[in-house]
This record gives C-alpha cells, structure tokens and sequence, in this order.
C-alpha cells in the first residue's frame, strides 16, 4: 500500500513529487522516477527512470494548477484537484538549480506525454524497468530557460507564464513593480494552427548550462505570445499603481 511505501533521498537532496492523472506518480529529485498507483492495494511500481542531463541540487515541479492534482514541499496540506482534461497532453514545468560556481538555475518545460509512450528512449535489450538517458528523451520533448531567482513562474494548461523583474531592476528592488509577464503556449493544435497571438518557435535553442561551458540543445516547439509590462500610475496613493498591461511586440 502507498502508505507502507518508503522513498529515500540522500542528504542535501531535494525531493517533489506530482500526479500524473490517478494512476501515476512522477518523484522528482535527481532523476525523474514514473511509478504506476493504478492498484492501490499494491505497493507503487517503476515504470521507468528519466534522467537529467546535468547534476542538480535542487528542484520545484510545477504542474497546472487547474487540471492535474500536484503536491510539494512548500504544499505538504492535502488539496483534492479534479482532473478536468487529458494529463497525457500538458506540461510539466520544473524549476532547477545546477550544481556549478556560481549556481544556476534553469527551468525544465517538459511535455507529459513521454510519461504515457514509454517506448521513447528505448531500445532492442534494454532492462524491463529502464533508464532513459536525457539524449534520448529530453531534447525533443523539451525546452530549457534560464531561471531568475526573482522570476515566478504559473502553468495552466499548455500554456507556462513567466514574471520577471523587468530591465533595469536590481536586487534592492524588493517591491518594484517594474516586471514583465511572458506568455509560452506548448499546445500542438496552437502551434499547428497558430491560435492567439505571438510567433511559432520551433527551431532548436541551445543554452550554456554550467560553467565549464556544457550546451543543451532542446526544440519542443511552442507559441510565443507577446510581452505584457504593467503601466504604472500613480494617481491613487493607496493602489499598487497597476492598472493595466503595455504589449510589447516581439
């Protein structure tokens, strides 16, 4: 049963975790783990290991929040979330710090759908309960942003939505409301018939993720809707001074 189940993490290393629908578990933390609770009386079974393509010390999974239930250690109350859409078909978002000097962080948006085809990264004579090497599953299932440590960071649907401390701002700024939100949406049929509006980006991107200079190439395709900057008034003392958004056209 799920309660007898015990997970283990070395010392120093964070752990998160996410349901996949009802019948699947992704444990986050150094690897991504998939496990199978279709029987609940059953201990949870492996279904299969992803691996990272680097080493990191830390992660946060982020799921939408309005179709697929998700825990973690910053929600460690129980929440019921109903699922209300297919989760084969949504985005998984995991915020990550690489192990280098000085530390990176980098966000993961990673397409669920490689966690429901488990013949991708398999080959002819590989273990029942295999591996997956990042080559073989992240770079088209993927893409990979660098991570601000002001920046927060919303998943809805197919669609992940970044706000970060707009050019100019510094680390002084606690309560500037100088930010910028940037919308990405990761659904196939938007990219396919290029719903809203923004630009189809699928050509590959490559980012530098440590410092001896490793590169991550990755190109899951995607729509890039346009950048929206609060307007800042300031005629109402009492308000936070936003009372509409500026497109910036990209």
């Amino acid at each position: 049963m799920l309660s007898e189940t015990v997970i283990t993490r070395e010392i120093g290393e964070s752990l998160d975790f996410c349901f996949l629908g009802n019948d699947r578990l992704l444990i986050v933390s150094k690897t991504l783990k998939l496990y199978s609770i279709e029987d609940l009386s059953q201990a949870p079974q492996l279904l299969a290991c992803f691996l990272m393509p680097v080493s990191v010390t830390g992660m946060q999974c982020l799921l939408p929040m309005d179709d697929i239930a998700h825990s973690s250690q910053s929600q460690m109350q129980a929440q019921r979330t109903m699922c209300t859409s297919d989760p084969k078909n949504r985005i998984l978002s995991l915020v990550t710090q690489i192990q280098s000097a000085p530390p990176n962080s980098f966000t993961f948006v990673i397409s669920t759908r490689i966690f429901f085809d488990l013949q991708v990264g398999v080959s002819d004579g590989m273990a029942t309960v295999p591996s997956r090497p990042w080559e073989c599953w992240g770079p088209l299932n993927a893409r990979i942003f660098p991570h601000h440590w002001r920046c927060r960071i919303g998943v809805s649907g197919n669609r992940v939505l970044q706000a970060f401390p707009a050019m100019g701002a510094t680390a002084d700024d606690e309560d500037s409301t100088h930010y910028m939100l940037h919308m990405m949406d990761f659904s196939p049929l938007a990219v396919e018939r290029r719903q809203g509006l923004g630009i189809v980006v699928t050509e590959p991107s490559t980012i530098e993720i440590t410092e001896s200079g490793e590169k991550l190439t990755t190109s899951l395709p995607y729509v890039e809707d346009r950048i929206y900057l609060p307007k800042l008034t300031t005629e109402d003392p009492d308000s936070d001074g936003i009372d509409q958004l500026e497109v910036i056209e990209i």
